[in-house]
């Protein structure tokens, strides 16, 4: 598996996560070492297979993405992060961003974003779709005084 860059999939959705998976492993350098389905999931696998990056549902049902950003963060600094999103507003860019991730991605079209977000974030870079600014507005506002107030 040398030179393979490893990649945890966190959704609660099981038939995207395997759709994903396919489209992630028909690349030659990347490996999906695990799935997760949920906060305990997520954990349990970035603590037994060592990986590079997370790509993270924004709004999974027990870990919202700033809570879930913070914990990766903090307990696997070296971890990457791309969040999705299921449309392209732009306070949901915003958010995942102002909440620690290296990109956002759009679910609907994550096929032909995904390997340039990767290709991105391994320069050091920050992965932001096309078509999306990131300038915040007062829904965004909204919804991190919702996430602080579940917290």
């Amino acid at each position: 598996m040398a030179g393979h860059y490893s990649i945890v999939l966190a959704d609660a959705h099981t038939q995207f996560r395997r759709e994903l998976r396919k489209i992630l492993e028909e690349h030659q350098g990347i490996k999906v070492v695990g799935e997760a389905g949920n906060r305990h999931e997520l954990f349990a696998l970035l603590k037994q297979a060592p990986s590079a990056m997370v790509i993270m549902d924004i709004s999974m049902p027990d870990l919202r993405a700033r809570e879930g950003i913070h914990l990766i963060k903090f307990h696997y600094p070296h971890v990457k992060i791309l969040v999705m999103v299921m449309d392209q507003d732009p306070e949901y860019l915003s958010f995942g961003l102002a909440a620690g991730a290296q990109g956002v991605l759009t679910k609907q079209y994550v096929a032909g974003q995904v390997f340039k977000a990767i290709a991105a974030v391994r320069r050091g870079k920050l992965y932001i779709p096309s078509g999306f600014s990131v300038e915040p507005r007062p829904r965004l506002r909204t919804l991190m005084r919702e996430e602080q107030m579940e917290a």
